[in-house]
């Protein structure tokens, strides 16, 4: 395995502007036999040696003295190499588990330093000598370069890290917004409400008494401009399970917007979803409609966004579930014709798109 880093390593080191020390041939370093190869770079006036040991040929006592003797050698012409400063790294290559028999320590004042790593092939990590400085130009960057090269799937500890800290700081804290959800309530109540007077005037399954009430239907909204029916219609429910339906829906959903969103962002959310879905009702539809089911789908797409940035559960309710319930919804659209389902998928992606927008400014806070 020495060799084989080796031959990943030499082409990634030459690049970054190391040059092989060898008084050998260049094909010997590929050499299994070979016990030691150097990198030289010079960088300002600090000369800097990377030593790749080949521990599968020596042991930790003959790389020590051999070390040594280096280090000796390199103070006799120390004044011939023109710098203030030198840096021996000893990247002792190995496969098999390895640890460090002598404790160094940082003399930053020394003309010549030796640092030593270990570099375990098998785990693919990089273990630094207590005392020792565990970085030198970039040259860890270039090991795990080196590491990716031989394993694609390999991600060092430090990319782990990044992402975990990207993951972090993509994610919000789930705060309460506001400490009572009156304002689902009262929907749910004006729903009732207005249900009930149109079973006392013709009955809410009658198209003349919907009509009456601000039904949404596509002549009167594009050709006669009476758009109120955008709005209006949200509050109206054909037939009792209609409104039991939406109802049990806009508590399930509302509180928890409410509760977390704040009041004045659920009624953004609420109302322009129900719009949207209202719009997107009289572009496919030729009939009249009625029912607050795109604002409520839209709630349940802004609780969706809420779930997956805050990864955490809502009262409850969490992505997964969340999704499936809206996945399940508007499958049942497709199926059963007497449900508006472009209200449903335009509301759903309004109060996605919505919460979204509305809780960007929450990463702010500290």
């Amino acid at each position: 395995m020495f060799t084989r880093f080796i031959h990943n390593a030499y082409p990634v080191f030459v690049e970054e502007g190391f040059e092989l020390l060898s008084d050998r041939k260049e094909v010997d370093i590929f050499s299994e036999d070979i016990d030691v190869v150097r990198f030289i770079k010079r960088h300002n006036t600090i000369l800097y040696i990377i030593n790749f040991w080949n521990m599968l040929n020596i042991d930790y006592d003959t790389f020590f003295h051999r070390n040594a003797s280096y280090e000796k050698k390199l103070r006799e012409f120390f004044e011939q190499l023109n710098c203030s400063h030198i840096i021996v790294l000893n990247l002792l290559i190995t496969e098999e588990a390895m640890e460090f028999n002598n404790i160094s320590e940082f003399h930053p004042g020394k003309d010549i330093y030796s640092v030593s790593w270990i570099v375990q092939l098998p785990t693919k990590k990089i273990l630094v000598n207590k005392g020792d400085t565990d970085e030198v130009l970039n040259v860890k960057q270039l090991v795990h370069k080196v590491f990716n090269i031989i394993d694609p799937t390999y991600e060092s500890e430090e990319e782990n890290f990044r992402k975990y800290r990207d993951r972090i700081k993509r994610k919000i804290p789930l705060k309460e917004r506001s400490s009572n959800t009156v304002l689902t309530y009262g929907l749910i109540g004006i729903n009732i409400v207005i249900w009930l007077l149109m079973e006392l005037n013709g009955g809410s399954q009658d198209v003349n008494t919907l009509l009456s009430f601000g039904a949404n239907e596509p002549f009167l909204v594009l050709k006669r401009d009476q758009y109120w029916r955008l709005v209006t219609s949200m509050f109206l429910h054909i037939g009792l399970s209609h409104l039991l339906y939406n109802s049990f829906a806009l508590y399930l959903f509302g509180t928890r917007i409410e509760r977390y969103y704040g009041k004045i962002k659920y009624l953004l959310i609420y109302f322009i979803s129900g719009t949207i879905g209202s719009i997107a009702s009289i572009f496919f539809s030729n009939t009249v409609s009625a029912g607050a089911s795109g604002a409520i789908y839209g709630l349940l797409g802004a609780l969706l966004y809420l779930a997956y940035k805050t990864r955490k559960e809502i009262d409850g309710l969490n992505t997964y579930t969340i999704l499936v319930m809206a996945l399940i919804g508007i499958g049942l659209g497709w199926i059963m014709p007497s449900i508006d389902n472009a209200a449903h998928v335009a509301g759903f992606l309004s109060g996605l798109f919505t919460g979204k927008t509305l809780i960007c400014p929450w990463s702010k806070e500290k």
